[in-house]
């Protein structure tokens, strides 16, 4: 047999190591008012600037950069004119040419979609069917009117149109624009649920679908 004998020398690194991992384990889920060291500080301190802030680096004093001209950001290839902005592909700004035809496949599932965003965003001035009496209209004693859907003029207006209003807004504002609210997809079903609205002011029951007349015992009259 062998006999281990711990001399002076390896005695007092092995106890200075069991008394360091006795202080550190007795740190563990303590609480303290003392502020938490940090060795690296430049991950923590790291420069930013808010909105409208200078940044005196760059000649024009301004912190927020402009996209480098020709390049396009990642998620943002908008190549497709006439989804993202219901413009043929040949349009230009000065001479716009709206697309007359809704560009998504359309089902019950966008006309639902359309109406809860329609609901949220335009019956408030524009009313639940669309008669410019939606609440804040009639709140304002007249000061605010928006438009009627049911109007010629909107009637006549191209998809492309409609849906330019609802991401852009119009009258310099005056109806703001809904591009930050809604995706592309959401904005097409609002175009979808408009058209909806109009035809139903038209409709003739004829023009119902025969289960759905069956189901609510509805006859062929006008």
């Amino acid at each position: 047999m062998f006999k281990f004998i711990l001399s002076k020398k390896m005695l007092l690194p092995i106890a200075g190591a069991a008394l360091i991992s006795l202080v550190f384990s007795g740190c563990r889920g303590q609480k303290s008012t003392e502020p938490p060291i940090q060795p690296i500080q430049n991950m923590v301190e790291q420069t930013s600037y808010g909105p409208q802030s200078k940044n005196e680096f760059f000649k024009d004093g301004l912190a927020y950069r402009a996209p480098v001209s020709g390049t396009v950001a990642q998620g943002e290839e908008r190549t497709n004119k006439p989804l993202y902005f219901g413009q043929e592909s040949d349009s230009t700004d000065q001479n716009p040419k709206w697309v007359k035809k809704i560009p998504i496949k359309l089902n019950d599932k966008v006309l639902q979609l359309g109406q809860e965003k329609y609901n949220i965003y335009c019956a408030t001035c524009h009313g639940p069917a669309g008669n410019s009496d939606g609440p804040v209209t009639q709140r304002s004693g007249g000061a605010i009117r928006p438009a009627n859907i049911h109007d010629a003029d909107k009637i006549n207006l191209a998809d492309g149109k409609i849906y330019d209003a609802v991401r852009n807004g119009v009258n310099n504002w005056n109806m703001p624009g809904f591009a930050a609210q809604m995706t592309v997809e959401e904005r097409w079903a609002v175009v979808a649920y408009v058209r909806a609205l109009q035809i139903s002011r038209t409709a003739k029951t004829e023009n119902v679908p025969e289960d759905v007349k069956a189901k609510n015992g509805w006859s062929n009259k006008k």
